[in-house]
């Protein structure tokens, strides 16, 4: 048997790889004169799912596709057998039959080992030819087992990426908007919260940029931790400041998630105030808290994932963060959101007021604070 160099050199390489007995298989080769070159246009089909086994091939130029499903599954490049899987369901009595659909990728030149090849060798070949085929069947195995041992780590990499931004039930609509699918808004009911530190541009525009980050980066931490920590969602992070929520629609959130949220508020007002002091830092801080009815659900673009709350409460939820008067604390509740805390168990002294405040667009406000 006389085979192009190339040919030569890869059926060479394939064999010390895989054959544990190379010169045997190689005569075997000679001496039935099963072994064929042929060349395949791009694109051109190979064997189809469902065909009848009437070879293997080794590929010795170019690469071909392997698909099931109409998914692709894999590659196989210069020096790669693809088909053995049916030669061995021959040889073990099986009906031989393709289980995917191999084209060439670009112009490919192949060398084709044909199905009778196996029938003419003798029981010592037919053995070493078995081994053969399973070393590569093993090796692909292997393979394939790394194949997916990275896809978990990738997997596992792309969901912690994911939970950096996004929280509990957003968390849900962003896999579902990233696999392709555009879930309906919902129609909810939360607590939504805004905070601002207090006095920060003004202090920010004299301090340098690695200072004003760094400050920013741990109260940034304090708040996220604490709304984390009492169950709620971060929506976003605006500059020196937060919007965070809690659902609150059903019977059993309604008597947990009010006392949880004032608790949260509660902690974030301490750590900040400590924080200042320690730091020397003339700032304070505002939160302010309202419950009611929003629209959930992703508002962005085809291209674009915005996973946030809309509606009426959510813009009177800033109101009351935005709040001015010598008379309020650093927390500001509406009086729906009082009324929830004081059923769900908070001691209604906790709260100051109600004090009418006027707030943006000469809208006036009663606010409790703490």
């Amino acid at each position: 048997m006389s085979l192009p160099v190339a040919a030569e050199k890869k059926l060479s390489f394939f064999l010390e790889q895989f054959c544990p007995d190379p010169v045997a298989i190689r005569n075997a080769l000679e001496r039935t004169r099963l072994c064929t070159e042929v060349d395949r246009l791009p694109g051109e089909t190979i064997c189809k799912r469902g065909d009848r086994v009437q070879g293997c091939w080794l590929v010795i130029d170019g690469q071909v596709e392997i698909r099931a499903d109409d998914q692709i599954v894999t590659f196989r490049g210069p020096g790669e057998l693809f088909g053995e899987q049916g030669l061995v369901h021959v040889l073990s009595g099986k009906d031989g039959a393709r289980t995917a659909d191999v084209k060439a990728i670009g112009p490919v030149k192949l060398l084709c080992i044909d199905a009778s090849f196996q029938e003419r060798l003798d029981d010592r070949e037919k053995v070493i030819w078995t081994l053969t085929l399973a070393g590569v069947i093993n090796h692909k195995l292997e393979q394939a087992t790394n194949m997916r041992s990275e896809l978990r780590s990738l997997a596992a990499q792309h969901e912690l990426l994911l939970r950096r931004f996004s929280d509990g039930d957003a968390l849900g609509l962003v896999k579902m908007a990233t696999s392709g699918e555009r879930p309906s808004i919902q129609n909810r009911r939360a607590i939504v919260l805004f905070s601002d530190i207090a006095g920060f541009s003004i202090w920010s525009a004299s301090k340098a940029a690695i200072e004003v980050a760094e400050h920013l980066g741990k109260l940034a931490a304090i708040q996220i931790n604490a709304i984390r920590g009492s169950g709620g969602q971060i929506d976003k992070l605006m500059g020196d400041g937060a919007m965070a929520y809690w659902f609150v629609d059903s019977d059993d959130r309604e008597r947990c998630e009010p006392t949880s949220a004032l608790a949260c508020v509660l902690k974030i007002a301490s750590e900040c105030k400590a924080y200042f002091e320690q730091h020397g830092l003339p700032l304070g801080l505002r939160i302010g808290l309202h419950a009611g009815d929003v629209s959930f659900g992703d508002f962005g673009a085809e291209n674009r994932i915005a996973v946030t709350l809309l509606g009426a409460a959510v813009n009177t939820a800033a109101r009351y963060e935005q709040a001015k008067s010598p008379e309020l604390g650093d927390i500001r509740i509406s009086p729906t959101l009082r009324d929830l805390m004081v059923r769900s168990g908070t001691n209604p002294d906790t709260f100051r007021g109600p004090t009418r405040v006027a707030v943006k667009h000469d809208v006036e406000l009663d606010v409790y604070s703490i």
